[in-house]
């Protein structure tokens, strides 16, 4: 192994000597060039599908890979194309050896003739070269690959480089170094603009240990195409592409905390828990800093309701990214669900400060503040959360209960009325209504509505009970002495129904009925305030026998 390494060595030196002989074509002969050829078997590779980075252009191997998508292209074509882009650059470098100079003139001809556009939109056609070349737009993935395709065509020391949720390119031959920003044209960027950025989420130990900022090899570039059309495709539903996907950028990339906390939000919709939160636990052992899996991981838990994990995760988000909106948002509801409406409270007001216009924060913390007995606070959340989303129906029906609460009951119709439109099949809708219709004295209309409750669950105990009682005092008695039949069938333990049902027998004159009804109210209620006036009532009915 030495013997060969030495002789590679001894092949690069003599390389050196013809590049100073020869002029522009070795001058900038690349360290990436020499990993693709010289040292190939000192390089991982993963050739465990039918493209092999060893034996393949940069190229070459992405446009293999939009094949994937696009069957139909012809991959000649498309590096003839970009050989024809690669000459134009030539020739307007006009023998210049100067890297920044070379690097201006590359932007030139790509971002000021050709005019290639950069889009920050998540699609496949912002990704495949194949489709970045024919419509000249492209994201941060698309541009930096025709980049780096550039490069390699011009030998020049230029590597992809990533950074959260994004990439760009950095020449670098270990003198000059400069960070190209596809985004803008080209612009030279320093590390510090992306550390400022994002803030905590570019930590010093997440760039020491090699996680963001540092030159990628190829097959790292790769896999940050397969890891982008995952996301793409999970976004689409398309899960099980997805996960292929996300399997190859781990094959070529097996360090990579991203491609495993994403794998982890395959799994989760896919329903696979455990692979789930293995792949959240193998993302933050890798990175320890990486605040996006500890908030996958924390809603995970939130939806198995592991609440405590869920807290404790999304606590570890905001301590890396202290701005995280849905952190604060997601934290809130957990402490919801754990009783804690104070904290829930203090998390949305957090979240609403970093966005005033989060709706759904609004809506949260107007069910906490109702909760905790402040109707008035939830009211004005409510309306804040329909004044920014008129279609959140949920919330119609929220806001009518707090008005048929406060005896508002033609507002509480009203809103819960908007509700029905929404969700015509919705019981309970009717059941409030019905209720506020009662408040209001409308008896027919809360009959009515009573009866859509019956029709559409038809097993509710309390639901004939109510009825019963309005039909009492609608002096439909008969109908009435029915429902409170119905009720005590479905539920013989109501104390009131037999007192009803008691009153009902006797205002039909069955006081034998009405007696049997009041003994068995007393015995269910033995503590009922009305006790010795129903014993009253029993020894008169007795005594008429």
């Amino acid at each position: 192994m030495h013997i060969k390494r030495l002789a590679r060595i001894s092949l690069l030196f003599f390389i050196c000597v013809i590049c100073a002989i020869c002029g522009f074509e070795c001058l900038f002969t690349s360290l990436k060039v020499a990993s693709l050829n010289l040292f190939a078997d000192d390089v991982k590779r993963s050739p465990v599908w039918e493209i092999n980075t060893t034996d393949t252009s940069l190229a070459t191997t992405a446009l293999k890979i939009a094949k994937e998508s696009y069957p139909e292209i012809d991959i000649e074509y498309y590096l003839k194309r970009l050989e024809n882009i690669i000459e134009n650059i030539k020739t307007s470098l006009r023998g210049e050896t100067e890297p920044e100079q070379i690097i201006k003139t590359i932007n030139i001809v790509l971002f000021n003739e050709l005019q290639f556009k950069y889009v920050q939109t998540g699609n496949l056609d912002y990704i495949s070269l194949n489709k970045v070349l024919d419509t000249k737009i492209g994201n941060c993935v698309g541009l930096s690959i025709l980049y780096l395709s550039i490069a390699e065509g011009l030998h020049l020391p230029i590597y992809g480089v990533s950074v959260p949720e994004h990439i760009f390119v950095r020449y670098d031959d270990g003198d000059f170094r400069r960070n190209i920003e596809t985004g803008y044209e080209g612009m030279f960027t320093p590390d510090s603009y992306y550390v400022n950025m994002h803030g905590k989420r570019i930590s010093h130990t997440s760039i020491k240990k090699g996680y963001y900022l540092k030159n990628l090899t190829v097959d790292e570039v790769i896999a940050d195409i397969y890891l982008n059309r995952s996301i793409i495709q999970k976004e689409k539903g398309n899960v099980e592409a997805a996960l292929k996907d996300v399997n190859h950028a781990i094959e070529l990339h097996d360090n990579d905390a991203v491609a495993y906390c994403n794998r982890g939000v395959i799994y989760e919709k896919m329903k696979d828990i455990e692979r789930a939160i293995s792949d959240y636990n193998k993302a933050v052992e890798l990175n320890p800093d990486y605040a996006s899996a500890y908030y996958n991981r924390g809603s995970l838990y939130a939806t198995i309701e592991v609440i405590d994990k869920a807290i404790m995760d999304y606590s570890k988000a905001l301590s890396l990214d202290p701005n995280s909106i849905l952190s604060y948002y997601n934290r809130g509801i957990a402490f919801k669900m754990i009783g804690r409406s104070d904290l829930t409270i203090e998390d949305l007001n957090k979240a609403i400060s970093l966005d005033p216009k989060f709706a759904a924060a609004y809506a949260h913390r107007g069910l906490a503040y109702a909760e905790s007995g402040e109707q008035e606070k939830a009211l004005e959340d409510f309306n804040k959360t329909l004044e920014l989303d008129p279609n959140n129906t949920e919330i119609y029906m929220k806001r009518g209960i707090l008005h048929a609460d406060a005896q508002r009951f033609d507002d509480a119709i009203k809103d819960v009325t908007t509700f029905i439109e929404f969700s015509p099949k919705n019981a309970f809708a009717y059941y409030i209504r019905a209720k506020a219709y009662r408040g209001k004295g409308d008896m027919q209309k809360s009959v009515e509505d009573y009866n859509k409750v019956i029709e559409l669950s038809p097993r509710l105990a309390g639901v004939y009970f109510e009825r019963g009682q309005i039909k009492n005092q609608l002096e439909r008695t008969g109908e009435a002495l029915a429902d409170f039949n119905t009720s005590i069938e479905l539920f013989p333990y109501n104390p009131f129904a037999y007192l009803h049902r008691g009153n009902t027998f006797k205002k039909l004159g069955k006081n034998e009925n009405a007696v049997k009804d009041y003994l068995t109210y007393l015995k269910l209620n033995p503590n009922a305030p009305d006790t010795e006036e129903i014993k009253r009532e029993i020894e008169d009915m007795q005594n008429k026998r």
